[in-house]
C-alpha cells in the first residue's frame, strides 16, 4: 500500500514536469450505475442532485421509444463512499408519469426550476410521442416540502425548453430549446428576472450556437459559461464547451481536454468557481453515468495579453502668437518636481498617481515666470490585471525568472499564482524559476486566484506574455536589437489608455470679451486695502484692480489689465523693475457689475466687517439687521451676483469648537438671506474659526474684532 501510494504522489508531481500529460483525475461515481442512466448533476447542499431512469416503487414505469424507464430526480449524499442502497427520490411532490429532470436551484436553494414533459395525465401512453414536448417548471420550498409548482410561461406543444440553469445571482435562466429563431438543432437561450417576471427568451448567438445541437447550459459562480454541443469542433459526439462574456460578447468557446471530453457523448457539466473540482456526465461506458473530475494542472482559460503600464509621454502646446519678438522661453513644470524647457518635451513618471502640468512662459533676462501659458491635472493609472515580470527573451536552457508580484487587482485577496509556461510545463509560487528547452516563441501564462471582497467567491484572472527563446548570443541581439527598432514613440498624454485627464487652464481658449490679462503684483489671504503702503511705488502711475481668486481663496492685487497679451509684457517688466519681484501675468474674469453698484457694495461690504458677534453667539447681533438687509437688496438688483458668507471667531475656546461655532454663525446668515427671498444656490456659507484674525486676541477689544463676518463676491 505504501508503495502504491508513493508511486501515485510521484505520478501527480511529474505532471507538473511532463508534457502531453492528463490535466485531469476522472473517476466514475460509486452511485452510477451499469444498466441505468445518471446524468446531469446538481450540488444543493450536502448532496448531489441527479437523473436517473431506474426503477422505482414511487411511481408507475412508463417506457420512452428506446424502450427505456422514462426519468425521474434523484439525490445522494456527497460524502457517500460504498453504494449499496437504491437512490433516493428528491420529492415525492413532483413526481408525474412523465419525464422530470434535470433541475436547477436558486442560490438560497428555495426555488427549483426543473424540466418535465409538457402534458397532462390523458396523454401519458403518448409519452415517447416525438411532440410530446418539454418544458420547464418552477417549485418553492415551504416547509421541506416543495410546493407551489407553476409553469414557465413560454413552454409550448410546438417545442421543447429543457436542461435549465439559474446564474449564481438569480438574475438569469439559462436553458436549451428548439424554438423559432434559432441557428438549427437545439441552441441556449436566457431569460432575465425583470420585477419579478421572465423576460422574453433571448438567443446567446451564433458564437455559442451553430447547426448543431447546444445545451446542458451551466454559469459558474465566477460567470463562466460551461456547454455542450455536437456542432463546435470537439472529440467526439458532444463535447464540453468553455466560454465567458467580455466587454466584446461571448468569446470563443474553448473545448475542455482530455479525459474530460471524449469520443462518447459529454455533458451536463458542473464545477466549483476556480474549475478545480467538479462532475459531468458521459456514455463512454455505453450508458450515462456521471464522473467526478479534479483538476491535477491548474487550467487558464482566455487570457488577456498582457498589457504594459505606460508612464513617459509627451507634452506639447502651441506657440502663442506674438511672443516671437519678446525675450522669452518655454518651460514645462511638472509636480514631481522637474521642469523641462521647450514647446514639446518628453517625461516620465515614477508610476502611478496624480499629477499636474503646467507650461510656463519664462522671462529669459530675469528667468521670472511671465505667464502661465496651460496647465492640466491627470491621474496614471495601472492596467487591472495579473502582472508577468520577466526578460522578454532569452536562450534556450538559460534559467529565467518569472514574478507575479506586481499584479494589480484589487479587491482580489491572492492565495495563488499559477505559472503555464507555454511547454506543457507548469509550477506555482509569486517567483518561479524556468528553462526552456527548444528555440520557439511561447505564449507564458499567469494565473492569479484568490477571493474576492465579499470573500465568498473564488476567481482565477490569467494573463499571456510571449516570450521569444533562441538558441545562441547572436540570434538574441538581433533580437532585443529588432524590439529596439520597434519601439514606438511616447504617446501624447491625452491618449493614453491608463490615464484620465483634465485641462485646468489654456490661453488659448480665453475669451476676450468676459477674460482680460493682467499683471498680478501682490497676492494675500488677507484683504489689502489700497491705501497700503505696498502699492505706493505703484500709485499715479497705474490703476490697482482687486480680484477675489475663488479656487484659490485668495485676493489678487493687479495692473495694466488689457484683452491682449503683448502689452503686459511691458507692464510686466516694470513692474519687476519697481520692486514687485514675484510678479506674473494672469486671467481675470471681467466684472459684470456697473461701476455705480460695485462701489455700493464695496462701500456697504466694508462697513459690515465691523458687524461682531456677542462671545459665544451663534447669530449676528441686531443692530447689523440694517446691514443685512442691504445686501438682501443688493442681491435682489443683482440675481447673478452670488456671495460667500465668512464667518470668524475669536481664540477662547478650542480651535475644533471655534470652527463649529463660526460655521453655525455663517449657515445662519445664509439662512436669514434665504428667509428674505435670496435662492440658497447663490450663497456659500463658511467657518473659519479663529484661523484668520485681523488683530491680536490678547485684549477683549481685539477679540470682538476678530467675532466678525466678511461677505466675498465669488463671481466679480
Amino acid at each position: 500500500m505504501k508503495l502504491r501510494l508513493s508511486l501515485f504522489l510521484l505520478i501527480i508531481i511529474s505532471l507538473q514536469r511532463i508534457a502531453g500529460q492528463s490535466h485531469y483525475n476522472v473517476e466514475k461515481t460509486i452511485f452510477s450505475s451499469n444498466k441505468y442512466d445518471e446524468f446531469c448533476p446538481v450540488i444543493y447542499g450536502d448532496r448531489i442532485v441527479y437523473c436517473s431512469n431506474i426503477e422505482n416503487e414511487l411511481f408507475i414505469t412508463y417506457e420512452n421509444r428506446e424502450k427505456k424507464g422514462l426519468f425521474n430526480i434523484f439525490s445522494v449524499s456527497k460524502y457517500e463512499t460504498k453504494w449499496n442502497k437504491k437512490p433516493m427520490v428528491f420529492s415525492r411532490n413532483i413526481i408525474t408519469p412523465f419525464n422530470e429532470g434535470p433541475a436547477s436551484f436558486s442560490a438560497d436553494g428555495n426555488i427549483m426550476v426543473y424540466s418535465r414533459n409538457v402534458g397532462d395525465e390523458a396523454k401519458v401512453k403518448n409519452i415517447s410521442d416525438i411532440n410530446n414536448t418539454l418544458g420547464l417548471f418552477f417549485a418553492e420550498l415551504n416547509n421541506k416540502e416543495w410546493t407551489n409548482i407553476t409553469g414557465f410561461k413560454y413552454n409550448s406543444p410546438k417545442y421543447s425548453i429543457t436542461t435549465p440553469c439559474f446564474s449564481p445571482n438569480g438574475q438569469y435562466l439559462y436553458f436549451c430549446s428548439n424554438m423559432p429563431g434559432g441557428f438549427g438543432g437545439t441552441d441556449i437561450f436566457r431569460s432575465e428576472l425583470i420585477d419579478g417576471n421572465w423576460s422574453e427568451p433571448e438567443n446567446l448567438g451564433a458564437v455559442i450556437n451553430t447547426k448543431g445541437n447546444e445545451g446542458y447550459p451551466f454559469i459558474a459562480a465566477n460567470g463562466d459559461l460551461f456547454f455542450a454541443s455536437d456542432g463546435h469542433s470537439g472529440l467526439g459526439n458532444k463535447d464540453i464547451f468553455l466560454t465567458r462574456w467580455s466587454e466584446k460578447g461571448w468569446i470563443t468557446p474553448t473545448g475542455l481536454q482530455e479525459p474530460i471530453n471524449s469520443k462518447a457523448d459529454d455533458f451536463g457539466f458542473i464545477s466549483d468557481s476556480v474549475f478545480s473540482t467538479g462532475y459531468f456526465s458521459s456514455d463512454r461506458a455505453n450508458t450515462d453515468d456521471i464522473y467526478r473530475f479534479s483538476t491535477l494542472v491548474p487550467q487558464l482559460f482566455d487570457c488577456d495579453t498582457l498589457k504594459y503600464n505606460q508612464y513617459c509621454f509627451i507634452f506639447w502646446d502651441e506657440k502663442y502668437p506674438g511672443l516671437d519678438s519678446l525675450p522669452v522661453i518655454y518651460e514645462w513644470e511638472f509636480s514631481d518636481g522637474i521642469k523641462k524647457r521647450g514647446l514639446q518635451v518628453e517625461h516620465c513618471f515614477p508610476g502611478p498617481g496624480k499629477y499636474s502640468a503646467k507650461l510656463n512662459i519664462m522671462d529669459n533676462i530675469t528667468h521670472n515666470m511671465f505667464l502661465t501659458q496651460s496647465s492640466m491635472e491627470f491621474t496614471l493609472t495601472d492596467f487591472e490585471q495579473p502582472f508577468i515580470t520577466s526578460r522578454d527573451a532569452s536562450l534556450n536552457n538559460e534559467e529565467m525568472e518569472f514574478s507575479g508580484l506586481s499584479s494589480n487587482l484589487p479587491g482580489l485577496k491572492i492565495e495563488e499564482y499559477i505559472w503555464d509556461f507555454g511547454d506543457g510545463d507548469f509550477t506555482t509560487g509569486s517567483k518561479v524559476n524556468h528553462k526552456f528547452i527548444k528555440s520557439g516563441i511561447y505564449n507564458v501564462k499567469l494565473g492569479v486566484t484568490g477571493f474576492n471582497e465579499a470573500g465568498k467567491t473564488k476567481e482565477t484572472k490569467c494573463i499571456i506574455k510571449p516570450v521569444v527563446i533562441v538558441s545562441d548570443n547572436q540570434a538574441l541581439a538581433m533580437h532585443l536589437s529588432g524590439i529596439e527598432l520597434s519601439v514606438t514613440d511616447e504617446p501624447e498624454v491625452v491618449r493614453s489608455n491608463t490615464n484620465r485627464i483634465r485641462q485646468d487652464f489654456s490661453v488659448f481658449n480665453v475669451n476676450p470679451e468676459k477674460e482680460v490679462f493682467g499683471v498680478e503684483v501682490v497676492s494675500s489671504e488677507k484683504k489689502i486695502r489700497i491705501e497700503d503702503p505696498i502699492f505706493d511705488p505703484l500709485k499715479g502711475i497705474y490703476e490697482i484692480k482687486e480680484h477675489y481668486l475663488a479656487d484659490d481663496r485668495l485676493y489678487s492685487y493687479a495692473v495694466g489689465e488689457n484683452k491682449s497679451l503683448l502689452p503686459s509684457y511691458k507692464v510686466y517688466s516694470d513692474v519687476l523693475y519697481r520692486g514687485f519681484s514675484t510678479a506674473k501675468v494672469r486671467m481675470y474674469l471681467l466684472a459684470e457689475l456697473s461701476t455705480e453698484i460695485e462701489d455700493r457694495i464695496n462701500r456697504d461690504f466694508a462697513e459690515l466687517l465691523d458687524a461682531n458677534f456677542d462671545f459665544n453667539q451663534s447669530m449676528v447681533a441686531e443692530t447689523s439687521y440694517h446691514l443685512l438687509d442691504k445686501i438682501v437688496k443688493i442681491l435682489k438688483e443683482n440675481p447673478d451676483l452670488k456671495l460667500e458668507i465668512a464667518a470668524h471667531s475669536d481664540n477662547i475656546g478650542s480651535f475644533e469648537y471655534n470652527m463649529q461655532l463660526s460655521q453655525i454663525r455663517a449657515q445662519s446668515i445664509v439662512d436669514y438671506f434665504v428667509s428674505k427671498g435670496i435662492e440658497k444656490q447663490r450663497l456659500v456659507g463658511k467657518g473659519y474659526g479663529e484661523s484668520r484674525p485681523i488683530t491680536s486676541n490678547n485684549t477683549a477689544d481685539g477679540r470682538k474684532k476678530n467675532r466678525r463676518v466678511e461677505f466675498i463676491i465669488l463671481n466679480k
